[in-house]
């Protein structure tokens, strides 16, 4: 299980910014970020504080995140009507200036 990446995610879906999560759940904004970037493991108080703050209960941490590989990789989705090639538009090269 991966809390920190389950905890980010949850947070997200709440629409709510890490000092919103801090507000609501009575830790500090340095502490989310910490359980947030895997710095820190979160004690069982601390758990509880979040999930409530969430409006989750605690076993929504033990299912597991969407995986870092498939989130925000790969190709961008298609619009509907629009083909693959219309979605993926290659990035112009930058030339280089002499003495660079």
């Amino acid at each position: 299980m991966a809390f920190h990446a389950r905890l980010k995610e949850l947070r997200e879906a709440a629409g709510l910014t890490q000092g919103d999560l801090a507000e609501r759940s009575g830790l500090s904004k340095a502490g989310i970020a910490n359980l947030e970037q895997d710095r820190t493991e979160p004690a069982w108080g601390t758990v509880q504080k979040l999930a409530k703050a969430l409006g989750v209960d605690c076993t929504a941490f033990m299912e597991p995140a969407e995986s870092e590989e498939t989130r925000g990789r790969g190709r961008p989705r298609k619009a509907e009507g629009e083909s693959v090639s219309d979605a993926v538009k290659p990035t112009p090269k930058r030339k280089k200036e002499k003495g660079e």
